[in-house]
């Protein structure tokens, strides 16, 4: 029996729950040449960025210090084409290469992201709910084209947490009022013990309503609606070498429509945050 097996199901799950997880889909052979590339890539991260870097991104950016063959082989995998054309559809991509990235483990402290929508997330708090903002969330948040995040795990990765359901709804449920900049996010001091800012981290996690932690076994991929509640938790550790992508929609400029217009709605709303602030 193969490692992966596509199921009718995954379909309505993703819809419903807002994430599915492509169990063992990448095979060894690739997952090996992934680890030796994550590698390199993680050790360059922590020399451009600092030890306490999560990511490198975009990964052709660093193609000069790199060898990217194994992700490139990745993006042109029979098994995850076909699953995302049944999940998905036709028009559909499992990658986006160009801004592909890769999540790494935190060297020197863990660390906590903070829980978090998409799209939400990139503007000030106190300006999320002016009309112009609003109209565009509007439009955008329901369309199945938009918020189709990948994390695909190199090594075991149990790092991000998700709230099933919330994708599906844009009003936020008491004890939801919180973002990556909020003063209830554990924040690391140099005379913190490790293990007391670890727990800290897991219950800032553990205790947000609905709130499930993501397993994620090396060879999987996981799929999911990034404007739903997530959040993620960093172990010094534990090595972390996950690709970070997003699940691309090809059927027409829609996409990079969106984003254009999303950027200067942001764009706005800060001015008009900043203004507040003077």
């Amino acid at each position: 029996m193969p490692f992966f097996e596509f199921q009718d199901q995954m379909i309505n799950h993703y819809w419903s729950s807002g994430y599915v997880v492509l169990r063992q889909i990448l095979p060894g052979t690739l997952l090996r040449d992934l680890r030796v590339a994550a590698d390199k890539a993680r050790a360059l991260a922590y020399r451009l960025n600092g030890p306490q870097t999560q990511r490198l991104q975009p990964l052709p950016d660093y193609a000069d210090d790199l060898d990217l063959q194994a992700f490139r082989d990745y993006c042109e995998l029979p098994e995850l084409v076909d699953a995302i054309h049944r999940l998905m559809g036709p028009e559909y991509r499992h990658h986006n290469f160009e801004r592909m990235g890769l999540l790494v483990d935190p060297e020197d402290h863990s660390w906590n992201q903070g829980w978090h929508r998409d799209a939400v997330v990139e503007v000030p708090h106190p300006v999320q709910t002016d009309n112009e903002v609003q109209a565009t969330l509007e439009g955008a948040w329901h369309d199945r084209r938009l918020f189709n995040q990948v994390n695909c795990a190199i090594y075991n990765d149990s790092s991000t947490w998700y709230v099933p359901g919330s994708h599906a709804r844009r009003q936020d449920l008491p004890g939801e009022k919180q973002s990556i900049g909020f003063s209830s996010l554990p924040q690391w001091h140099d005379d913190v013990a490790e293990a007391e800012f670890e727990q800290a981290c897991y219950q800032h996690c553990a205790t947000f309503p609905g709130a499930q932690q993501m397993h994620l076994i090396a060879g999987d991929y996981m799929l999911y609606r990034s404007h739903g509640w997530h959040c993620g938790n960093y172990l010094s550790y534990q090595p972390r070498a996950t690709i970070h992508d997003g699940c691309v929609y090809g059927g027409g400029d829609f996409v990079s429509e969106y984003r254009e217009n999303w950027a200067h709605v942001k764009q706005q709303a800060k001015a008009r945050y900043e203004g507040r602030l003077t």
